[in-house]
């Protein structure tokens, strides 16, 4: 995600210098810099009034081992990656979006099919309503809960946020739950909150995490249930397949993380639409009666592009930035699996990432913008990096923006040359270096968001931590580098990692010897030689 308050952190750290991303284009100044997007005041959060609760909706019985319908939303060479997902989590909802007296409302139901994959047996099972999170500012209400058919009392904690689910049996290792939730989601119109994430402006709703979500249990530590800093991101979620059939106004445009199979008439002015996805951690839905496309492909990959009217022309530049992020990733990264990926024209603030879809700020949606092409390709790479190896954001932030961010030195090389990809890394050199001659602390990149104060998250994790991967670029020579990359996405796709993940991908590949650099710059983690570490501190005594 690149956030307004990281962006503007950056600029307090620059003080007397006038840019920060390092982006650029012909003709752009010497030091290869862009202008800083204008900044946007954001709207308070607001906690719409009471909506009445929806008549119940009768969930159909879902047959959890039938798979082939979401091979639809696979690339052919990836349909089969679809069977290992059985058994994963998963997700049938049935909802409708309207917009009513001011406020965007979805009401509905779904149907959630939890695996227990720990080696712990499990007395509970815990879900997350981001939206009522305070970053956020919507609000989630929870009508009815059952598990395995039986009513059960949801416990709430976290402002709301957390939702346990107690369990009358224990759940053993290997064993599965199903459990069926009715909730609504309401948005007043005007809210704008985490960035523009979420919020409903201009006729558009903005809805990531709209619905009650499976969180993560991880074996030492339980169920994650932190309620995380309003800076960086806010999810840790695991892969599953999604089906979602959604009702909204006829004309209404529909943007949702998976691929459409059917869309029919509901009757009343209203349609309905029929997505499902192939192995996603999340859904983000964004929808609204003005939307224009644009469409192009990349390989068998559909790019669709939803811009608002009269920004057509921005919309054409920012396809071909997508385009051009998506053929060069997956050449140097490894092959993105599934069948399209969408930007979509928000509210937002600058530019955020979901599975599947990327958000651009619709402030910076106009041709030769330099922030509005960094920003696209940055939101593309992390299709790669969150997308699909996945991580903790809110423990563990560096793993995702830290490469996503060197990710962009990768995007300029791919369209401009090496000239180009040097000025975009020596601006974030720049800055870094500016913030170190400051003072400021130079803190490791293995922490969580909330270690990080004043402007420490944006330099440690968007300035330093892409700097990290170009060293290692540096050392082990960019054809090993790349193998080494490309050997971490193939073991880790759709999968969790930690910081020693990286270690192990990059060793193994390279055969190189790399726990004094990581200790170096990524401080200590487990998985790192203890050998290093004592070595390091006796130094330093």
């Amino acid at each position: 995600m690149t956030s307004k308050r990281v962006w503007i952190a950056l600029l307090l750290a620059l003080a007397g210098l006038m840019v920060l991303a390092a982006c650029g284009e012909p003709g752009a100044a010497a030091s290869g810099l862009p202008t800083l997007a204008p900044t946007i005041t954001p709207i308070p959060p607001a906690t719409p009034t009471d909506i009445p609760a929806p008549d119940p909706i009768q969930l159909p019985e879902v047959d959890w081992d039938e798979v082939e319908h979401f091979r639809a939303a696979m690339r052919p060479a990836f349909a089969g990656d679809i069977d290992a997902f059985v058994n994963r989590n998963r997700y049938y909802i049935e909802a409708s979006l309207v917009f009513e007296n001011g406020v965007a409302i979805v009401r509905g139901a779904e149907r959630v099919r939890y695996t227990n994959h720990s080696a712990d047996t499990l007395a509970e099972v815990v879900f997350r309503l981001y939206p009522n999170l305070p970053a956020l500012g919507g609000r989630m209400v929870i009508y009815r809960a059952e598990v395995d058919g039986a009513p059960v009392e949801p416990g709430l904690s976290e402002r709301e946020s957390v939702l346990v689910l107690k369990l009358a049996d224990p759940l053993e290792p290997g064993e599965s739950v199903e459990v069926v939730l009715e909730f609504s989601v309401t948005a007043e119109r005007g809210m704008n909150a985490s960035y523009g994430a979420f919020g409903f402006q201009q006729n558009v709703f903005s809805g990531p995490e709209w619905y009650p979500m499976l969180s993560v249990y991880d074996e030492g530590s339980g169920w994650w249930m932190d309620r995380p800093t309003p800076d960086g991101d806010a999810v840790y979620s695991e892969s599953g397949l999604y089906e979602i059939f959604l009702t909204v106004p006829e004309d209404f445009v529909v943007v949702m993380s998976g691929t459409e199979l059917e869309s029919f008439p509901a009757g009343d002015g209203e349609m309905t639409y029929h997505y499902v996805s192939g192995p996603m951690r999340d859904s983000l839905l964004v929808a609204g009666p003005e939307f224009g496309r644009l469409t192009e492909m990349v390989d068998d990959i559909t790019v669709n592009v939803y811009y608002w009217p009269g920004d057509e022309v921005g919309a054409e530049e920012v396809l071909q930035i997508t385009v051009d992020s998506m053929r060069i990733f997956n050449e140097q990264f490894g092959p993105y699996p599934h069948a399209e990926v969408d930007v979509a024209e928000t509210f937002n603030f600058t530019g955020i990432e979901y599975p599947g879809i990327v958000i651009i700020a619709d402030g910076n949606w106009e041709r030769g913008n330099q922030f509005m092409e960094v920003t696209t390709a940055h939101e593309i790479a992390h299709q790669w990096w969150y997308g699909l190896v996945g991580n903790n954001q809110v423990s563990q932030p560096w793993l995702d923006e830290s490469l996503t961010s060197y990710s962009e030195y990768v995007y300029a090389r791919g369209v401009y040359g090496e000239k180009r990809a040097d000025e975009w890394e020596n601006g974030h050199r720049d800055t870094y270096n500016y913030y170190r001659g400051t003072g400021a602390p130079d803190l490791k990149l293995d922490l969580p968001v909330n270690a990080y104060v004043d402007n420490n998250y944006a330099m440690i994790i968007y300035r330093k931590g892409p700097l990290f991967f170009a060293e290692l670029e540096q050392i082990l020579g960019r054809e090993q580098f790349f193998e080494a990359l490309r050997l971490y996405y193939e073991r880790h796709r759709y999968e969790v990692v930690r910081s020693r993940d990286v270690l192990e991908a990059f060793e193994d590949a390279t055969g190189a010897e790399l726990d004094a650099i990581f200790y170096l710059w990524v401080g200590e983690f487990p998985g790192l030689d203890p050998s290093v570490i004592e070595a390091q501190a006796q130094q330093a005594d």
